[in-house]
């Protein structure tokens, strides 16, 4: 008698697909202009809407009620017209919400916040050399046009994957900029 079994990573891990947008946003901070900051920002409610859905959808209660929402995005920088990684180290970091572990790229994560039932990060890179520079959130992803978010959630509870449409990427998915 045989067996039948899925080999799909998505039934084994009870992993569900969720698209919403602009749920993560970079934003350069100018206003210390000999050591300007680059934030990398994700606020995202607890209740999101989910297009085509009635009603917005609890992204915790989903989860078992999952403490993180982890992403990664990496840092390159023109060199002679080739791009290289810019390896972030942690004094370059500022963490203001949320977790950081720095290296070839951030592994980000958006940690919830009881009193206000948000998940919240914002990390700010500093004492980047002038030049230009483009900041990817595909280091684990082929997306071009998306921030893959996935919940940290415990046991066999499900496993929620945001994929959020970010508008300010490019045609490349980078968001770039320059530093003076």
């Amino acid at each position: 008698m045989a067996a039948d079994c899925s080999n799909k990573d998505s039934e084994f891990y009870n992993d569900v697909f969720v698209s919403s947008p602009n749920l993560v946003n970079v934003e350069v901070d100018s206003e210390v202009p000999s050591n300007p900051i680059v934030y990398v920002n994700a606020t995202i409610n607890r209740f999101i809407n989910v297009p085509g859905q009635a009603h917005p959808l609890d992204i915790y209660k989903s989860t078992g009620g999952a403490a993180k929402y982890n992403f990664t995005y990496e840092l390159e920088r023109a060199n002679n017209g080739n791009w290289s990684v810019v390896d972030i180290t942690d004094s370059m970091l500022t963490i203001q919400k949320g977790q950081a572990v720095s290296g070839a790229f951030v592994y980000a994560s958006s940690v919830y916040n009881t009193g206000n039932q948000f998940y919240e990060y914002r990390v700010g890179i500093q004492s980047l050399a002038p030049g230009n520079y483009r900041l990817s959130f595909g280091y684990n992803s082929t997306s071009t046009t998306d921030v893959e978010l996935r919940s940290e959630s415990l046991g066999s509870n499900l496993y929620l994957n945001l994929n959020s449409p970010y508008s300010a990427l490019d045609a490349g998915g980078y968001y770039t900029f320059t530093i003076n």
